[in-house]
Formats: C-alpha cells, sequence, structure tokens
C-alpha cells in the first residue's frame, strides 16, 4: 500500500471517528455485572477456585477434589482479592479489574505505538471494540489474557528471558494462546527457527506438570469434556456420512474468514490477512477474490464481510513490487487460526470469549498501515457500523442457578452432597458463601469440566456407578442434561449407564422457576432437583406454601404442586399472570416478579381461596 503525502484533516478525521467508536463501545459497559448480565457460570468456577485457595481448601471447585480446569494466572489473581474482601466480593470486583486491564492495554498501544496518530486511534478502537468492552466485564480472564499478549507482540523482539517470562504468563492467562506464543518464538530466530523450538517447549511442559499436579491429566481438566460431549453424542446418533460432513463443515467454515473475525473486527482482520497476502498475490490476479465472494453471496453463503473486505483490498491496493511477507504479523494470523481451529473445527465448541485474543492481531494490523490515515478513518468508521454484531448474550437463564444454590439448603437435608452438570454458581451460592454455615451443600461437578472424577466416569458410560462410590443421592440441573436422546444439546443421560432411564431413575423432588425468562430450547424450563431413586430415602418437604421472602425486585414462594397445576398471580385490571405450571408433584421454588397493578394475592388457578398474599411495596 503506497503511502501518499499526509493532510492533517485526514489525521483529525481519523482521530474523531476513533473517539466516536471509544464512546460508543464504552457506552455498554455495565454498572453492575451479574449472572444475567455477562457472568457466565464459567466465571463462578473460577471463583469458587480462588475463593478456596484464599481459605485454605486448596485449588479446588468440585468437592472432594483440586482441579486444573479453571485459568490458572487469573483465577490466582483473584484468591488475594478473596481473602482481603471476602468470596461474595469476587462477582462485583473480578469484572472492574478486568476493565482495568482492558483500559491499561489501551494505554500501551498509545505509550507503544510508533506512529502517535495511529497509536493514538488503535488505542481508542482498542477502547471502544464492542467484543472487548462485554468480555473484559465477563469475570473471566479474558481481558488478562489479552493485555499479555498484546505486551507480547509489542516486546516480540526483546531478549530470549524477558520474552520467555511474557510468554509463559500469557500461557497461564490463557491455555489457547500457546499457538501465538509457538508462533512468535519460531519467527524471532529467522533462519535459524528451530531455537524458537525451546520457549514453548519449556512451557508446555510446565503447564503438563501444574496440570498433573492440580488435576491429574496432561491437559487441564476442562480441556476435554465438552468436545468429547458433542464428538460422542455426534457419534452415537449413527448420522450418515454426509450428515457427518455437513456437521465438520459447519463447524469449520467459520475458521476461514467467517463470523469470528468479523466479531473481533471487520476490517482488522482483512488488514492482516491483506499484509499477508498481498506480497506474493499477483497483479493480474487481484479481481479473482471479489469475484469470489460475490459468486459466494450470490450461492447464498453468509459471514462473508472479512472475506469482503480482504478483497476490495487486493483489489484496490494489489502488489506492483514483490516485498516478503511480514513474518511478525503472519505468526500472529498463524495464531489466530490455530486459536478459532481448536475451539470450532476441533472441539466443536464455540464460545464468544475466545475470540476476543483477534483483536490484538486486528490492532498490529492497523499500527502497520497507520501511517495511511484513510485507513485509520475508514477503520474506525467500520467499527462503528460493526457495533450491532456484538449483542448482550441471553444469560438470564442462569438466574435459575443462583436461586437453586440460594435455596437449595430449604430442600436437602443436611451436609447431603448433589451432583450437578452446570454447577459453577451453584457452587459458589450454595458451597463456597456458605462454607462456615450449616446450611452448605457441597456441591460435585458432573461434567468434568472441574473434576477429572467425573469425566473419566462419563468415558465409561458409568457415571451413576460413580455417583453411588462418591455417596452423591441427589441431582440438580435442567431436565436435558440427563436426556438420553445424543440428538439434544448436553445430553448427558446416555453416558449415566447402559440401562438409564432418568423416568425410571429420578425423582423429581423440586424445581426453582424464573418466570420471566423464556425457554429457548427443550429441556431448559427450571433447575431441577432429583432424588436418585433406591438411594436412601428421600426427604419430607413442607406441604404448606409460603412466602421465602425477597428475591431482587420481587419475592420468592415456596409452593407444593401438584400435577397439571397452575400457580397465578392476580392483576387488578387484567387476566392472572402465570408464574409456573407443573406436569408432575413437586415443589416449585419461583422468584415472583414485580407485576404492575398487581394485588400480591397468589392462587392455583381454579381455585377461588388464594395461596399466599404477599406484602406489596
Amino acid at each position: 500500500m503506497k503511502v501518499a503525502a499526509q493532510r492533517p484533516v485526514w489525521a483529525w478525521l481519523a482521530i474523531l471517528a476513533a473517539v466516536a467508536a471509544a464512546v460508543a463501545g464504552l457506552s455498554r459497559l455495565a454498572l453492575v455485572p451479574d449472572y444475567t448480565d455477562r457472568l457466565r457460570d464459567d466465571a463462578y468456577y473460577e471463583f469458587a477456585w480462588a475463593a478456596n485457595l484464599a481459605s485454605g481448601y486448596g485449588p479446588m471447585v468440585s468437592d472432594g477434589t483440586t482441579t486444573s480446569g479453571v485459568q490458572l494466572l487469573w483465577s490466582a489473581a483473584l484468591a488475594p482479592l478473596s481473602f482481603c474482601f471476602g468470596p461474595a466480593a469476587l462477582p462485583l470486583l473480578a469484572p472492574w479489574l478486568g476493565l482495568l486491564l482492558h483500559v491499561l492495554a489501551a494505554g500501551m498501544i498509545a505509550r507503544l505505538g510508533r506512529d502517535r496518530v495511529a497509536a493514538s486511534c488503535a488505542a481508542l478502537c482498542w477502547l471502544g471494540n464492542p467484543l472487548l468492552v462485554r468480555e473484559c466485564q465477563n469475570g473471566q480472564e479474558t481481558a488478562l489474557a489479552c493485555l499479555l499478549l498484546l505486551w507480547l507482540w509489542f516486546r516480540r523482539r526483546a531478549a530470549e528471558p524477558g520474552f520467555f517470562v511474557l510468554a509463559l504468563l500469557a500461557s497461564l492467562a490463557r491455555t489457547d494462546l500457546l499457538g501465538f506464543v509457538a508462533a512468535l518464538s519460531l519467527v524471532r530466530h529467522g533462519r535459524r527457527w528451530w531455537r524458537g523450538l525451546l520457549t514453548p517447549a519449556v512451557i508446555v511442559l510446565s503447564l503438563m506438570a501444574l496440570n498433573v499436579g492440580l488435576g491429574g491429566g496432561l491437559a487441564p481438566d476442562s480441556a476435554a469434556p465438552m468436545a468429547w460431549l458433542w464428538h460422542s453424542n455426534h457419534a452415537l446418533a449413527v448420522p450418515s456420512l454426509a450428515e457427518t460432513a455437513a456437521t465438520w463443515w459447519w463447524y469449520a467454515r467459520p475458521v476461514l474468514l467467517g463470523g469470528p473475525w468479523a466479531m473481533a473486527s471487520a476490517m482488522g482482520s482483512a488488514l492482516a490477512v491483506f499484509a499477508v497476502v498481498r506480497p506474493w498475490w499477483p497483479c493480474a490476479w487481484r479481481a479473482v477474490p471479489a469475484l469470489l465472494v460475490v459468486a459466494a453471496f450470490a450461492a447464498g453463503a453468509g459471514d462473508l464481510l472479512s472475506a469482503g473486505w480482504v478483497a476490495l483490498l487486493l483489489l484496490v491496493f494489489p502488489a506492483r513490487r514483490r516485498r516478503g511477507v511480514p513474518r511478525d504479523l503472519a505468526a500472529l494470523l498463524l495464531g489466530g487460526l490455530v486459536l478459532l481451529g481448536v475451539h470450532w473445527a476441533l472441539r466443536w465448541y464455540p464460545r464468544d470469549y475466545y475470540i476476543a485474543p483477534l483483536v490484538v492481531l486486528a490492532t498490529a494490523a492497523l499500527l502497520r498501515f497507520g501511517r495511511v490515515r484513510l485507513v485509520l478513518l475508514v477503520f474506525a468508521l467500520a467499527q462503528l457500523i460493526d457495533l450491532p454484531r456484538v449483542r448482550a448474550e441471553p444469560l438470564a437463564g442462569q438466574e435459575a442457578m443462583a436461586l437453586a444454590g440460594r435455596h437449595l439448603a430449604e430442600v436437602l437435608p443436611a451436609q447431603q452432597r448433589v451432583g450437578c452438570f452446570n454447577s459453577g454458581i451453584l457452587t459458589f451460592t450454595a458451597d463456597v458463601l456458605r462454607r462456615s454455615r450449616a446450611t452448605r451443600r457441597a456441591v460435585v461437578n458432573l461434567d468434568g469440566v472441574v473434576d477429572a472424577r467425573a469425566f473419566a466416569a462419563l468415558r465409561r458410560g458409568r457415571l451413576a456407578d460413580w455417583l453411588d462410590e462418591q455417596d452423591v443421592r441427589y441431582v440438580l440441573d435442567n431436565p436435558v442434561q440427563f436426556a438420553t436422546d445424543p440428538r439434544l444439546p448436553h445430553a448427558n443421560g446416555p453416558w449415566f449407564a447402559p440401562d438409564f432411564d432418568p423416568a425410571r431413575d429420578l425423582l423429581e423432588l423440586a424445581r426453582f422457576v424464573v418466570p420471566a425468562v423464556g425457554v429457548t430450547r427443550p429441556g431448559t424450563g427450571g433447575f431441577r432437583l432429583y432424588w436418585r431413586r433406591g438411594r436412601g430415602e428421600p426427604p419430607v418437604l413442607p406441604a404448606a406454601a409460603r412466602d421465602l421472602g425477597s428475591w431482587r425486585d420481587g419475592r420468592c414462594v415456596w409452593w407444593p404442586a401438584r400435577a397439571g397445576q397452575r400457580l397465578v398471580i392476580e392483576r387488578q385490571d387484567g387476566e392472572p399472570l402465570t408464574l409456573a405450571a407443573v406436569d408432575c408433584d413437586t415443589t416449585v421454588i419461583v422468584a415472583v416478579p414485580p407485576v404492575p397493578r398487581s394485588t400480591g394475592r397468589l392462587f392455583v388457578a381454579g381455585e377461588a381461596q388464594p395461596l399466599l398474599v404477599l406484602p406489596r411495596d
């Protein structure tokens, strides 16, 4: 790309556009992130790990075993916060620590970028990048990992000891950054690339040693379980060869400049690919990529935004003189391809926060072409246009998990252990926060993400036997987790036992319902507690409805329900609002939201006498 004489007006326009991008992105900050906004269940694994470490219980989440199933550097950094301020402060402090790291990364770009205007624009666009703004407050390691990868990029030519330390810290922050670390280490040594093998080899061996010490395996406990479940259930469903090929293509195609690249930064990803491809792409073929993108669009293909930017750049700025490929940027691009290839094409388990390191690649590419002020301007404007691509995640369903964690002690007998697949929020609220109370309920993770013992049992198809060995008589989760149809997402039923039947082997005792939350997929209507039939005797639960007190903006109610009943709340000028409906005899702990113009009277539908009368504000 030829650098023409620059006019100051272009620089000012670029900075103004970058300021607009920063303001627009930062407007999406959450003042108090929680389990309904930004804080996924995964974050609570790291909170529990850090709190247990700070309390002297050791690096564990699941009751009874240590684990390597969290990102170690971030979780260890949270432990002092838990020690000083208590575990309950972690869901508030962790997002704000992430935001601080996000701002520090932007300051690093502004400070270390060689061109002042380009560095300022890149820093502002980093600040307002919608994916980073959302994920820096997710309570997880995302902001720390991005900061360390960015720092590693700026120090890629440092002496070997300094590079090694940063590479090790980045790998401890996010294991999947090893692809970036290895690629950057190799290109540092040029033609003697084999010298660059030492640093990643030592880091891999160090991580393996930590994983063996904490979890018992060479890889982190969290690396395999979900990928194994996806692949194993797919194989169990016995799909045709065509269906198998379609599934592999479905997960592999985003790696080829699909949606993840655009979510991180559509134009930034394209600039990186353009910088690597342009030096060897024949000038006579400059229109070929554009024609291919147009043909793909005409054929109905989607996720072509990043590919379209690459095609446009090659069309407008073809290579007229042969130049070497920018090896450093190529290494960063290779690391991004490895990251997406592992999580999308191989594991089949894509998550939005996995994509965040790609913003480092986009920033590096922008700084490379930043002397062309028009590129800065278009980049900032493109980020503004792409803002709607990153939406808030639908996490409201996690409120039922928190509801279960708070009131589980009222349902289960004292000191009973409970097994759960999605166990992060439950472990933190029912176990960690009640560690010193008689109401504590020890939670055992069942999918193996933070419990290698459970994963080993699942792979053998003997989870039920293992639960018997662990004296776990109760299980709690969404019903789909216990389903035996392998075509359902997250169905673990086939791996409990060869003859496992949830309708026969599990008896529902209670369900935790948040009526304002819509059901987005089958089997997710409320968090449900089950007794494993034949394991002791089920608890005898109170048969009277009662008010359990406040819950967020409303109240929480205990309702002993019978099959076919509906619980409704009366409204002064309209039809009663249904709060819960049941298809079996069970106890329902239901969160009653504020209902405009309600009388506060709860009825079982069809009955004349109110079940409860709630206080009205």
